[in-house]
């Protein structure tokens, strides 16, 4: 087959896949016209129908079956070719969607994102910040980077590190109420709890020393479902709150914040870039993947550590 054909091949292997023009369109970032047209196009130069159509289903004829499997070989050797010359040349070019949890992005990666744009010009990237886990796939999603351990045999994974909770307070609110000194005298503080919409409650404090866990109810007069406010309640003076270490470091090294009960912890999820399997071969998440292993490895290290490694 001509290689003028090769896009429509590429199309057809992603309706195959998806089993709809719609979500292949999607996965492609192609109309959904256009899809059709490239299908129509290769089911004519071949003289074969490759799908059996209905309003609700396609499926594959037993030509397009054969067809398939012969495609996917064919497809699948020209990109690896494609990729191998491009990675000689040094050169990561294409489309690259991206989806992170707010905090992480805004906090971390997006202030370092200039380095990863100049060092590859002629990659377009799209970035998406959402707290919801995405369906790779139907969202044409090509890394989701996400504060979670859980893991879908569907998906490939690389783990950046590990988060921990810290609770701090502002020094005018420790001034006027005092320093906890035990989990326990939180049921004695104003605490800026955090509202859990799926739960429908505001979410308990479970802390640990050693191997004793406290667990103290949240039942303070204020509550939040959003990071960002539960930290400017915090630096307002307004009550004890936890978040992510990487989200109060800054505030606690310029004194904006104090430390609470820093001998207990409570241990958070891990940092973890998701993509679909087979994707690792792409150039572009490669690239972006090598580029959050610089940015997040060092972030992530506990705070002695980052001591040592700056001296």
């Amino acid at each position: 087959m001509a290689m003028e054909h090769f896009s429509e091949l590429q199309t057809f292997l992603a309706v195959a896949e998806f089993g709809s023009f719609s979500q292949a369109a999607k996965r492609l970032r192609l109309a959904r016209s256009t899809v059709s047209t490239q299908v129509q196009s290769l089911e004519k130069a071949l003289g074969l129908a490759l799908f059996h159509r209905t309003t609700r289903h396609v499926s594959l004829t037993a030509d397009g079956e054969r067809f398939a499997q012969r495609a996917r070989v064919l497809v699948s050797g020209l990109e690896e070719l494609t990729a191998e010359f491009s990675r000689r040349a040094g050169r990561v070019a294409g489309h690259l969607h991206v989806q992170m949890t707010e905090s992480i992005a805004n906090t971390l990666v997006l202030p370092r994102m200039a380095e990863f744009l100049r060092a590859y010009p002629d990659l377009a990237l799209r970035i998406s910040l959402s707290e919801r886990a995405p369906d790779l796939a139907e969202e044409g999603i090509d890394v989701a980077l996400r504060l979670s351990d859980n893991k879908d045999s569907a998906y490939r994974y690389k783990r950046f590190g590990q988060v921990n909770f810290v609770m701090a307070a502002s020094p005018g609110y420790l001034a006027r109420f005092g320093t906890p000194r035990h989990p326990q005298d939180l049921l004695r503080h104003q605490t800026i709890d955090f509202f859990d919409a799926d739960a429908g409650r505001a979410l308990d404090y479970v802390l640990v020393k050693g191997r004793e866990t406290i667990t103290v109810p949240a039942d303070g007069d204020l509550a939040v479902d959003n990071a960002r406010a539960g930290l400017t309640c915090a630096l307002a003076g307004l009550g004890i709150y936890e978040d992510f270490d990487f989200l109060l470091r800054r505030h606690l090294q310029e004194g904006r914040l104090v430390r609470v009960l820093p001998d207990w912890r409570r241990p958070g999820p891990a940092v973890q870039a998701l993509y679909p399997n087979g994707s690792k071969n792409s150039a572009p998440v490669r690239a972006f993947l090598r580029f959050l292993d610089s940015v997040l490895v060092p972030a992530l290290r506990p705070a002695g550590e980052q001591k040592a490694a700056a001296t």
